[in-house]
């Protein structure tokens, strides 16, 4: 997303968050087009999708979205604004069952790859299966910063606001987690 694009959607945000029900109700169609999916799989990064619950919880995030989008501040990231409601309602949620997931990461494969050749396959699978055994290795903070940063492509100042981490914190752990992945990975 660039930096025009941002601002749009903290200040579209901020003031249709500020008028009625009707504009909320836009507004939230607006957070559930361009969020549910990537909301859906971070919560996947902290509970497994198979959990009874995983339902519950993507839907009380998404009305605790809603009913707190007066809070938000422009000033800061939407996206980590969003993430961070959805940690907390997540490690919320973990402490209130005393569980503690340690998702592996595991992929279904069949979603990611594309079935054209059996070559492509059977070379897809064997990266999935060598990814799925580094994040693996990878503790709960470790494998939320990696998401973050590499898959929702999050400045490090945003990052740290959501997992409440100094930013020179963050920084260093996704130097060490390219290090070890590359390590890892032969790259």
């Amino acid at each position: 997303m660039d930096k025009v694009q941002e601002l749009y959607e903290r200040f579209y945000v901020f003031i249709g968050s500020s008028f009625g029900e009707k504009e909320k109700s836009k507004l939230f169609q607006f957070i559930w087009y361009h969020y549910h999916q990537k909301i859906g799989f971070y919560i996947s990064n902290l509970i497994p999708f198979n959990h009874p619950s995983f339902d519950d919880i993507f839907q009380e995030v998404m009305i605790k979205i809603y009913k707190n989008l007066n809070t938000f501040n422009p000033l800061h990231s939407f996206k980590a604004w969003i993430y961070r409601i959805v940690r907390n309602h997540c490690i919320d949620f973990l402490k209130s069952r005393k569980e503690n997931f340690i998702n592996t990461g595991e992929i279904e494969i069949e979603k990611v790859l594309d079935l054209r050749t059996p070559e492509k396959i059977v070379i897809e699978r064997d990266l999935v299966e060598k990814i799925d055994h580094c994040l693996s290795k990878l503790d709960e903070t470790e494998r939320e910063i990696s998401y973050l940063r590499f898959f929702e492509n999050m400045r490090y100042k945003d990052i740290s606001r959501i997992l409440n981490l100094n930013v020179n914190t963050v920084k260093s752990k996704v130097r060490l987690i390219r290090k070890n992945l590359g390590k890892d990975l032969d790259f």
